[in-house]
């Protein structure tokens, strides 16, 4: 009872936003991205990673005990991406460990190219969430992702997952999640959000942020939807649609405000960074980041002990500089960081919400 009251205190002084109370926060990693492998199988025109080379990435071994030793600092949700994370032989085996460990959420960001192939391997292995990568509508999508047919093959991925699940009894949430704006697909994001309720998906977004490592270099301005028009008209639909069916668009107004002002203005950031303080980062090739790939890793689990990295003084004062903005700046994972600036409520009423989807998913 005194540490889950240590724990929620210690929350409520870091979503108030407030630097003179960092004192009083101890770092308490909640998530994981675990990026397994640099390798991708799609070319998307809005990202560099499949240009990456996967030698020398962690071996299974190595993985494995990068999710204990992850599992001994407190982290409980990992998020296995890429590259293509489907493209390692041993994703099911990382799942398991992970779910052995006792990770309560585990989520895997596909671009649903081998996900049809993969899909009861990682049911069997104990994924809670897939997110499938579509970023528009047939033709529009393959052009995106740089390789014809895969709007047929993700597509035919969720519906083996959304198969399999009810086959084998489990309970495992399916989102469907989009590149928000761009010119080519502005016009069809409600056909894909009614894409995602056809097949029983949620459905979210993404930003592009030029200082994520796989999205530098990236010509963002010939890419991103700049007709105000069209941004406000999506923007407002989306708020209507996450009122009028909150199960299948997982947002909420904090968060669809803050990307019609992203979108508008790139690079505004209002909000403080709670990243350093509730998540981690974890290469291919071992390297540990603090909060977000935007920043210097502070170390890698090749030669270093993971709980001596977050333990660090220099751990602490990284993520002190994170919180007050003092850093490039990005919206990986924004959601998390709307809550210090709307805590009342967000906090308690968006993030309540978004526990009841959960629990019915």
């Amino acid at each position: 009872m005194g540490l889950r009251f240590r724990e929620k205190s210690q929350a409520v002084l870091l979503y108030l936003g407030s630097e003179r109370f960092l004192g009083h926060v101890s770092l308490q990693p909640e998530w994981a991205d675990i990026r397994v492998t640099e390798s991708c199988n799609s070319r998307c025109v809005t990202c560099q990673a499949w240009k990456n080379k996967a030698d020398d990435e962690l071996s299974t071994e190595e993985m494995k005990d990068a999710i204990h030793q992850l599992g001994e600092v407190g982290v409980r949700n990992a998020v296995f991406i890429g590259g293509e994370p489907l493209l390692r032989r041993d994703i099911g085996v990382l799942v398991k460990e992970a779910s052995v460990v006792g990770f309560r959420n585990l989520m895997v960001v596909t671009n649903g190219l081998l996900l049809e192939d993969k899909a009861e391997e990682l049911l069997r292995s104990g994924v809670t969430h897939v997110t499938v990568s579509v970023d528009g509508l047939g033709a529009t999508d393959d052009r995106i992702r740089g390789v014809s047919g895969s709007f047929d093959r993700a597509v035919k991925g969720v519906k083996a997952v959304q198969r399999l699940k009810k086959d084998l009894g489990l309970n495992v949430a399916v989102t469907l999640i989009t590149t928000l704006l761009l010119k080519e697909n502005a016009e069809e994001i409600p056909k894909i959000v009614e894409l995602a309720r056809s097949l029983g998906a949620h459905w979210m977004f993404n930003l592009l942020d030029p200082n994520i490592d796989i999205f530098r270099g990236i010509p963002f301005s010939k890419l991103l939807e700049d007709d105000e028009r069209k941004i406000d008209a999506t923007i407002d639909y989306l708020k209507r649609a996450c009122r009028q069916d909150p199960d299948a668009v997982s947002s909420c107004d904090h968060m669809l405000e803050f990307a019609r002002g992203y979108l508008k203005t790139p690079s505004k950031y209002d909000f403080h960074c709670i990243h350093g303080y509730k998540m981690l980062y974890l290469g291919s090739h071992g390297e540990v980041y603090l909060g977000c790939y935007a920043l210097d890793p502070i170390g890698n689990i090749r030669k270093d002990r993971l709980k001596d990295l977050v333990d660090s003084n220099a751990a602490k004062k990284l993520a002190r500089k994170m919180y007050k903005m003092d850093c490039p700046g990005c919206t990986n994972r924004y959601e998390f960081n709307i809550a210090t600036k709307h805590l009342l409520s967000h906090r308690f009423l968006c993030e309540r919400k978004q526990r009841g989807k959960s629990a019915v998913a």
